[in-house]
Parts: structure tokens; C-alpha cells; sequence
């Protein structure tokens, strides 16, 4: 055998040896998008879900989302293939239990590879709120009006009053105005900002007789309400009479709404020659923005579950409290190919029972699965 031969026999050698440890391409699911073995079975407020991947264009692909020093392993359930903001599409995501920055793949063994494990679905990440009240600026230009926090003795004389305050606790805070015009306004509001939505009040005065006068009271937040008027009547109007030469009266209510949420507004009612009556308004808008405490001693074994509904609004289990019930678990996982990023992929089996909030007005819907399959990878 000559030199050349020996070259060419090592050559094919060789070749067929790097052949044999090249993947097929057909043997890595692509991002496991088409796979029947992936899906979701359950029901949103009773309502019927029946997700498949590779039917109706629906796609499960496993997604690695960084969260500070943590990974978020995430799987989406969308249709063709969409990642972000998709609609329709369901979003599951788990953080990491502990960093471990020089292994991912023991990070992720540690957090998801370890079944069966229970995790937290909760808004626990929320550990405080920013508290925006604002009114008219106009008025503090033309009469001597404030914003008083009753918690902290804090007193503001500006349009706008702000504070931070803690999960868990609770706002009171008082509008008072002494108006140019003569009229005394004052609206005190108790306020719980993880029910998102706060209780408002303002009266509407009408001259129903020369003699009597109508109050009704229109509140904002969420029904039902209980009234309770300076009288002790507890309907939503109340007729009064009016005393002779009267030239205002004085008027107060208190109103609860149905997460609990108080306001008591005292206000004077002016009478004008016995022609008609005014009942000053001050527009008052209440805004309550989550603030989210991203460390991992808080995000640690924590689950979220999102859903983006056909119209484009978005649920998700983080938006409100969770009750004792609620549950996400992890039954069982199973290694299930690569990854698109070419990592060991797993197919996790996984059971929930929770309630998804509205991100606007905190409307809740209960979420509950009967078969939830889906796929999970790490970086």
C-alpha cells in the first residue's frame, strides 16, 4: 500500500467518523413547534380550552428570559411561532430557584428538573405601590386647598399628591378645599391599591320644590355600594328640606364599595334664591402603579401564567392576590430533544389552579387546567 492510498483510506476514515457525530437536522425539534405532544386542556370561567401544537397554527416553543441576575425559563403557547405580545397566546414562566451563573444546566436541574415541586403563583413580587392623586390645579390658584395624608401627617399644597406605600397597607389620604366661591369640599378616601381599582364619590344637587332639595350621590369603583348619609338614610338620593333664607347647606356621605374600598365626602350645598342649587365638584383621579421587587430572595420558586386574549388585553396571574387555593405544580419532566438553541430541552407536565387579573381594571378570571404539556430549556 503506497502513501497515497494510506491518505485516502485515513481521509474516509475520518469523514465517516464526523458524519456519524452530526446531528440529523430532522431529529432536533424545531423548537418543537408542530408537536401533537404539546398542548393545553382546561377551561377560563368555565369556558372550554383546547390548544394542540401543530393544529390550527398553534406552536409551543420554550424561551429563556433574563430577570437580573436570574434566567426565567418560559414556555409560549401562540400561533405560528410568535414570542412577544402575540394574540392569542399563553405564556408560562418560572423563575430560577437560586443564580448559579457558571452552569446554567445545573440552575435550570435545580429550579424545574426536579419534579414533582410546587411553586408560588402570587403577587409577591409587588412589594409596594406608587400612589398618584391629582385634582384641578386651578383650584389651588384660587382658594386654599390640600391634600392631607392621614398615616403619615403629610400635607400638600400642590394639585398633585403622591406616596409609596408598602404591600399590604392601606392609603388615607383626604382632599380638602376651601374655594373662592365659598364652598367647603372634603373627600377622604381609604384605599387598598391591590384591589387597583378606588372608591369616588361626588354629590349632584337638584331643586325638585322652591322648598326641598334633591342630593344623590354617584359613585366610582366597584358594586355594590353601601350608603350611608349624614342622615343615616342609606339609599342612593335622599330629598331634604330647605329652612327659609337658607343660602347653603351641608352635606356628607360615605360610601364602601365592594372590595372594601371607602370614601366620605362633606360638602356644602349652595341655594340660589330658592331658584336653584350647586353642589361644587372637584375631579379627583386616583392612579396606584405596581412596584415590583425583582430579587431572588423574592422571585425564588415563584410561577407566573399569562394570557393574551384574541382582543389584545392581557391576563396574568401577578396582577392581584391569589387565593389559599390557588396552585401551580409540576408533575413530572422528561428530556425531550434539543432546543432551538441547541440546549437539552425537557417536556414538563404541569397542573394549575389560579385566578388572572386584568392589567386595567382588575377583573379576575379563574384559570384551571386538565392537561398542561409544555416545553422548557435553559440558555
Amino acid at each position: 500500500m503506497d502513501a497515497r492510498t494510506f491518505v485516502s483510506i485515513g481521509a474516509l476514515l475520518l469523514s465517516i467518523v464526523m458524519t456519524s457525530c452530526v446531528k440529523d437536522p430532522q431529529d432536533i425539534p424545531a423548537g418543537f413547534s408542530d408537536d401533537g405532544v404539546f398542548g393545553l386542556k382546561g377551561t377560563i370561567d368555565g369556558d372550554s380550552i383546547v390548544i394542540e401544537a401543530g393544529t390550527e397554527n398553534w406552536t409551543a416553543l420554550p424561551r429563556v428570559v433574563q430577570s437580573d441576575s436570574l434566567e426565567v425559563y418560559t414556555s409560549v403557547l401562540s400561533v405560528d411561532g410568535c414570542l412577544e405580545e402575540c394574540s392569542p397566546s399563553w405564556t408560562f414562566s418560572f423563575y430560577q430557584s437560586v443564580p448559579v451563573a457558571a452552569d446554567p444546566a445545573v440552575a435550570f436541574s435545580n429550579t424545574i428538573n426536579s419534579g414533582p415541586k410546587e411553586f408560588v403563583l402570587s403577587d409577591l413580587e409587588v412589594d409596594s405601590f406608587d400612589i398618584s392623586l391629582t385634582t384641578h390645579p386651578g383650584l389651588f390658584m384660587s382658594g386654599y386647598s390640600y391634600w392631607e395624608d392621614l398615616n403619615g401627617s403629610t400635607t400638600t399644597f400642590l394639585h398633585e399628591f403622591g406616596s409609596v406605600i408598602g404591600y399590604q397597607e392601606n392609603i388615607d389620604v383626604c382632599f380638602q378645599s376651601l374655594a373662592y366661591t365659598g364652598c367647603q369640599y372634603t373627600q377622604c378616601i381609604h384605599f387598598d391599591p391591590t384591589t387597583l381599582v378606588p372608591c369616588l364619590i361626588s354629590i349632584e344637587a337638584k331643586l325638585e320644590t322652591p322648598n326641598y332639595v334633591s342630593l344623590s350621590v354617584r359613585p366610582e369603583g366597584t358594586a355594590p355600594f353601601q350608603i350611608e348619609w349624614f342622615n343615616e338614610s342609606t339609599s342612593s338620593s335622599i330629598v331634604i328640606p330647605l329652612q327659609d333664607s337658607v343660602e347653603q347647606i351641608y352635606a356628607g356621605v360615605t360610601v364602601t364599595d365592594a372590595l372594601g374600598n371607602r370614601s366620605q365626602l362633606s360638602q356644602t350645598i349652595r341655594v340660589q334664591d330658592f331658584l336653584a342649587v350647586d353642589a361644587c365638584y372637584f375631579p379627583i383621579t386616583l392612579l396606584s402603579t405596581p412596584i415590583k421587587n425583582s430579587s431572588p430572595s423574592v422571585l425564588a420558586n415563584r410561577a407566573e401564567v399569562t394570557y393574551r386574549d384574541e382582543d389584545g388585553t392581557l391576563w396574568s396571574s401577578s396582577f392581584g392576590a391569589q387565593p389559599d387555593n390557588s396552585t401551580i405544580f409540576i408533575d413530572q419532566v422528561t428530556a425531550y430533544g434539543l432546543s432551538p438553541d441547541l440546549q437539552q430541552a425537557y417536556l414538563v407536565d404541569v397542573r394549575i389552579s389560579a385566578l388572572l387579573y386584568n392589567e386595567s381594571n382588575g377583573e379576575s378570571r379563574v384559570f384551571q387546567t386538565q392537561r398542561l404539556s409544555i416545553p422548557l430549556s435553559h440558555l
